[in-house]
């Protein structure tokens, strides 16, 4: 009998959950005061980019001066280096966008990173945003276990497919499936429900990837993709607005353009020379090989000697100097480039180097470096790709190529063991290929 009765109640408690779950946010809008800002479908109705942008980032900051707790929040959890996070953090801001979230950057030291968000950039909004996501840590404990329960349901759902067990950090089923909902028996449906309603409004992102394209794939946003960015290309676009550097940084960059007197008549190459392994250190054939092929092209029509002016950046010190001598040497025309070492700090000055970097005429730039992806994403041009280095490369030095790549946009490099034509239970859909530059 006892045990009947603690039956019924759990039955009552998961019916009374569905029903708090469902209509809870619907209440909850009408007593938000920033809701006349930006609102559910303010990215389906635009048409203009810089609008879109300006309205949203007033009520992000409309609710932070208010603390509003009933709108829906997403975090990005930074994590692994300066190229990387960048990546991530923009995709998490068009997911921020398109689902009507509240962004809150969560960028701490770590993975040989040492710096904060606002040591390298201008905070999003006028507000002291520093202490903003420490007062969610208890959300991010509860969405992890949601996080987790989804996890195990698409597992069994999909032993064949070989699903990550951290995928649900990257987006929600409602973007993955073009809004189909997953096919959920009753219990787990409820325990879902349950889980939603203890944490409704906090969305944590641990993500260093650029997972954008599965949002422009959506069929419910593909058509206001096309509106906003014609050109195809939103990394660009979304960093002029969001990635806006201290002034310690652009001191720095700006003393390096006066030092060499910089002019757009000057014909500069950026190279990023990414080592992946002490191995390389010697190696840079592929390098100078791709250097002077781009030099070959630029100087075609033009026989008289043109001066060339190198700019080389490296994770791997010895290896860059070791390219800047032997290019020097090899050629009398060219000049090296260097930026002065300043008393900042490292992640400052490393920001520094990506932004000059970025302003090259010309880019050379290391297959599957998130730091190249993002200088060639500012500069918005297309660059020379030395395919070499990468993990699954370091075996092929005899196969080193040169490649020119038009598009801008970085690689889509999460999810790689993802088959998801049998998840979504009424249509198939069909993700970027990894290494994919999408352009809408």
């Amino acid at each position: 009998m006892k045990f009947r009765k603690i039956k019924y109640f759990i039955i009552i408690l998961f019916i009374c959950s569905y029903f708090i779950f469902n209509y809870s946010s619907k209440i909850s809008v009408s007593s938000n005061p920033c809701s006349h800002l930006y609102q559910t479908d303010s990215f389906e109705r635009s048409n203009n980019l810089t609008r879109l942008l300006d309205e949203y980032f007033s009520y992000r900051t409309c609710v932070l001066q208010h603390r509003l707790s009933n709108v829906d929040y997403v975090i990005f959890d930074a994590v692994n280096g300066l190229g990387n996070r960048l990546l991530g953090l923009l995709s998490v801001t068009t997911y921020a966008l398109v689902t009507n979230r509240i962004l809150l950057i969560n960028w701490r030291h770590g993975d040989n990173h040492l710096a904060y968000f606002h040591d390298l950039f201008l905070p999003l909004s006028p507000l002291n945003e520093n202490s903003f996501y420490s007062q969610y840590s208890i959300s991010r404990l509860r969405n992890n276990l949601r996080n987790r329960w989804i996890n195990e349901i698409h597992s069994q759902m999909n032993i064949e497919n070989g699903m990550p067990k951290d995928w649900s950090f990257y987006f929600d089923m409602q973007i993955l499936c073009n809004d189909y909902q997953y096919k959920l028996s009753f219990p787990k449906q409820m325990t879902l429900n349950i889980l939603n309603w203890f944490n409704p409004h906090f969305k944590w992102i641990r993500t260093d990837q650029y997972f954008l394209p599965l949002l422009t794939r959506n069929q419910r946003y593909r058509q206001t993709f096309m509106k906003l960015f014609p050109n195809g290309q939103i990394f660009n676009q979304l960093a002029q607005r969001i990635l806006k550097p201290v002034e310690k940084v652009n001191l720095l960059v700006e003393d390096f353009q006066n030092k060499y007197n910089l002019t757009d008549e000057m014909i500069t190459i950026g190279i990023h020379m990414r080592s992946w392994s002490s191995t390389t250190t010697d190696y840079i054939e592929p390098f100078e090989k791709c250097i002077q092929h781009v030099i070959q092209n630029i100087t075609r029509i033009n026989k008289k000697e043109t001066k060339i002016y190198l700019y080389i950046i490296s994770n791997n010190l010895k290896r860059r100097q070791r390219l800047e001598k032997q290019m020097s040497d090899s050629n009398k025309s060219i000049e090296i480039l260097r930026l002065s070492a300043k008393r900042i700090m490292k992640m400052q000055y490393t920001l520094a180097e990506l932004l000059i970097l970025s302003k090259m005429k010309h880019l050379i730039i290391t297959s599957k470096s998130t730091f190249g992806m993002i200088a060639q994403g500012l500069a918005n041009k297309g660059a020379w790709i030395v395919r070499q280095g990468a993990a699954h490369e370091t075996n092929s030095f005899h196969s080193n190529l040169c490649q020119w790549e038009s598009t801008s946009e970085p690689e889509y490099q999460t999810m790689r063991y993802l088959q998801i034509n049998n998840t979504c239970p009424q249509q198939n859909v069909y993700l970027p290929s990894i290494g994919e530059r999408t352009v809408i």
